[in-house]
């Protein structure tokens, strides 16, 4: 299948629950809608701000299928593969691709250790597995997993529809410049880590931003101002930055904070995180509507 260009600021939706910690899929429709109201053209799920780990297989499909309803017609959809074994995870990305993926996203194996070889083996499986254009989820800063730039190119060799990166690595500019350096012209890097240093990596080359929904309308509005003018463009970046320092302290903290502001805008019914998770105390939550009032 030949890739579709995978760029721009493509939002994850985070996963709702209700109070009792039950899946809402009636709120994941609502936020699905509401983040497509915004005009973006790619949506993705699940990452690590949607607490993929939290949920059973059954309700991960449950929910990629809600998203895939709600999104039809109307934006492409990513469907990362997270399954931290082999087997399972070819089987899921089948089952996303079942479902009707336009792309898949791919997280290599990080949760005991394992030799390079293994790990390029897992990604290698799911790629010969489903062919629709695949990103792969490069979190070294939030996994401690590493990769080359001369092995992402050998997969990309074997595999043309690896089309795309998405760098969770801080900092993220030094890395977009080695993968360009390695990778094709048709290659494209989104970053990842609530875009902290999105203006270095747009000066580099990176080509889009994966962040959380919650400020999607904020982001979009940062990022066409970066991409219209790096220099000028700082000043709505710098107004986001606050925003985003508050969110990025943890990956719990930016779970929290998104489901929080997704609950005061109305998006979904609750802000409930499934446990263990974090708990936003009411000092946070007021930073974090007081920023988002001033971007308003």
């Amino acid at each position: 299948m030949t890739p579709f260009p995978i760029r721009g600021v493509i939002p994850l939706l985070q996963t709702p629950f209700h109070d009792d910690g039950a899946l809402d899929l009636e709120s994941l429709a609502q936020q699905t809608d509401w983040v497509l109201r915004s005009g973006v053209e790619i949506l993705a799920w699940p990452g690590f701000v949607s607490e993929w780990w939290k949920l059973t297989p059954d309700e991960t499909l449950a929910a990629a299928e809600v998203i895939r309803r709600a999104s039809s017609g109307r934006a492409r959809l990513i469907l990362n593969v997270t399954a931290q074994a082999t087997r399972p995870a070819v089987a899921q990305a089948r089952a996303f691709a079942d479902l009707g993926a336009d792309g898949l996203m791919v997280l290599p194996p990080f949760t005991v250790a394992t030799a390079t070889s293994g790990i390029v083996a897992h990604v290698r499986a799911v790629l010969e597995a489903v062919p629709l254009p695949h990103v792969l989820q490069y979190s070294a800063s939030l996994t401690g997993l590493k990769l080359s730039p001369e092995e992402m190119l050998d997969l990309h060799r074997q595999f043309p529809h690896f089309c795309s990166i998405k760098i969770d690595y801080i900092p993220p500019g030094p890395m977009v410049s080695a993968l360009k350096a390695a990778m094709p012209d048709t290659f494209t890097f989104i970053i990842g880590y609530a875009g902290l240093q999105l203006d270095d990596a747009l000066l580099r080359g990176a080509h889009g931003l994966m962040p959380g929904s919650s400020h999607i309308y904020e982001d979009l509005r940062a990022f066409r101002a970066l991409e219209a003018d790096p220099i000028a463009g700082l000043a709505e970046f710098h107004r986001l930055l606050p925003l985003i320092n508050l969110e990025m302290q943890t990956i719990e903290t930016s779970i929290a904070l998104h489901k929080r502001l997704l609950f005061e805008r109305g998006v979904i019914a609750s802000p409930h995180v499934r446990a263990p998770g974090y708990v936003m105390d009411d000092v946070m939550a007021a930073q974090a509507l007081d920023h988002l009032r001033r971007l308003a």
